[in-house]
C-alpha cells in the first residue's frame, strides 16, 4: 500500500509527531516533538522506483537523510541520525547521502510502518532523552528490528486532518448559530443564535497532540462536556484528561464538520426532545444532516501586514533551460556584415498564498506584503503590494 502524498509520522512511545529542530546546535535534526496539526509535522512523500520514497519536510523544504553526528549520545554505535537537511534528493544508493527510504507496512488497520534507510539498510529508531537539545531524536544505526517497538511509527494522512482556527462559530442545519444558553439552571449549547456577534456564539478551540479538540465559549472559563448525552459547558478540565470533554472533528466538506465525542463514540447533533429544543447532543452513531456544523470565523475582516519570508529555506522548483525567444538573420553576400536581431519575450509572475487551515472559510482579509522573486540565483523581496 502506497503512502499518501502528505503525511504526519507519529511515535507511539514519544506521543509526539516528527518535525525538525529549528535552532542550534542541532538545527535540522529530526525530532518527535510536534503536535499532529503543526506545520512542522507535515512531510511530503515523493515516490521513486520499486516502492521507495523520498520524504521532504514542508517547512524547510529539505529531504530526510542520514547524517553522522557522535556528540549527541556519545556512544560509538549511535552516531548516525536522521536530519531534514538534504537540499536535493539523491537516488544513487552507493552514496551515503542517499535520500531513499523504504516504508514497510507493519499494521494495515492501525496504519503503522517501519522506515528503512535504503543505502545503509538501517531502520529509523526513536531515541529519547540523550540530550537536552534533542529529547526524542531519530537514529539510523541498526539493521535489526527493535524488540521494544521503537522503530514502529503511525502514519497519518495530512489531508484527513481538520485544522480549525483558534476562534470559530458553529451554524446548524437550521441556519442558527450555536450559543451558550442557560436552561433550567444548566449551561446547554443551543442552535438559536441569530447574530455571529453575540458574545455567547464565539468558541475557542484547543488541540491535543493527537488532533482531538476541546472547546469552550470565548467568554466562559468552562469547557464543553458530555453530560449524559447533552453537551454542557461546565468542565474545569484544562488538560484533556476527561474523554467527555474531547471531540474529534471529521471533515464533511470545505466548510462543514461533524464532531465525535471520544467517550461515548457518538456524533453530536442538533436534537429536539426531552423538553429541550435544538440543543447539542452526542447521540448518533453516524453523520446525518442534523450533525452538520458549518464553521464560521467570528471575524468581519482582518488586516495582515509585516509578512516575513523564510528566504534561507526558499527552493527553486523544476529548474531547466528554456528557449525564451529566437530569431535569425541571413547574409547572402560574400562579404562579412553586421546585422541586428531583435528578441522579445514576455515574463509572467504568479504569486499564491495558502492558509494552514483545512477548511475554506470566508473572513475577508487585506494584505500588505512584499513579493519574493528570484534574481541572479537568490531570492529577493520586491516592493510592497497591497490587496483587499
Amino acid at each position: 500500500m502506497s503512502l499518501p502524498r502528505f503525511i504526519v509520522i507519529k511515535s507511539i512511545h514519544a506521543n509526539a509527531c516528527l518535525g525538525f529542530k529549528q535552532d542550534d546546535p542541532y538545527e535540522g535534526f529530526a525530532e518527535f516533538s510536534e503536535m499532529v496539526t503543526s506545520p512542522n509535522a507535515k512531510f511530503e512523500v515523493e515516490s521513486a522506483k520499486g516502492g521507495l520514497v523520498h520524504i521532504r519536510n514542508c517547512i524547510n523544504m529539505k529531504y530526510l537523510e542520514r547524517t553522522e553526528e557522535d556528540s549527541i549520545s556519545g556512544k560509538a554505535d549511535e552516531q548516525f541520525w536522521i536530519t531534514a537537511t538534504a537540499e536535493k534528493k539523491e537516488e544513487d544508493q552507493s552514496k551515503e547521502w542517499c535520500t531513499l527510504f523504504q516504508p514497510l507496512e507493519e499494521d494495515l488497520v492501525n496504519k503503522t510502518y517501519r522506515f528503512m534507510h535504503v543505502q545503509s539498510g538501517c531502520y529509523l529508531l526513536l531515541r529519547q532523552s540523550y540530550s537536552s537539545d534533542i529529547t526524542a531524536g531519530v537514529l539510523a544505526t541498526s539493521t535489526k528490528i527493535d524488540a521494544n517497538g521503537n522503530d514502529v511509527f503511525k502514519v497519518v494522512d495530512w489531508d484527513t486532518l481538520v485544522i480549525l482556527p483558534r476562534y470559530i462559530a458553529f451554524k446548524g442545519n437550521n441556519d442558527m448559530f450555536l450559543r451558550l444558553a442557560e436552561i433550567d439552571g444548566h449551561p446547554y449549547l443551543q442552535f438559536l443564535g441569530e447574530d455571529i456577534g453575540e458574545a455567547a456564539v464565539a468558541m475557542e478551540v484547543f488541540y491535543t497532540p493527537n488532533g482531538d479538540i476541546r472547546i469552550k465559549p470565548v467568554y466562559s472559563d468552562k469547557y464543553w462536556k458530555r453530560k449524559p448525552d447533552w453537551i454542557w459547558v461546565d468542565s474545569d478540565d484544562t488538560k484533556g484528561n476527561d474523554k467527555d470533554t474531547l471531540f474529534h472533528p471529521f471533515k464533511v466538506d470545505g466548510k462543514t464538520i461533524a464532531l465525535l465525542n471520544l467517550d461515548n463514540k457518538m456524533f453530536c447533533k442538533r436534537f429536539t426532545g426531552l423538553g429541550r429544543t435544538s440543543c447539542l447532543s452526542a447521540r448518533i452513531p453516524s453523520v446525518t444532516k442534523e450533525a452538520y456544523l458549518n464553521v464560521v470565523e467570528p471575524v468581519l475582516s482582518r488586516k495582515i501586514e509585516n509578512l516575513r519570508y523564510d528566504t534561507e529555506n526558499a527552493r527553486v522548483y523544476d529548474e531547466k533551460v528554456q528557449i525564451v525567444a529566437k530569431n535569425s538573420a541571413s547574409n547572402h553576400t560574400t562579404q562579412s556584415n553586421t546585422m541586428d536581431v531583435k528578441l522579445t519575450y514576455t515574463d509572467t509572475t504568479t504569486s499564491t498564498w495558502n492558509s494552514h487551515f483545512s477548511l475554506g472559510l470566508e473572513a475577508k482579509a487585506s494584505f500588505e506584503f512584499g513579493v519574493p522573486i528570484i534574481a541572479e540565483g537568490s531570492v529577493e523581496i520586491s516592493t510592497n503590494v497591497e490587496t483587499g
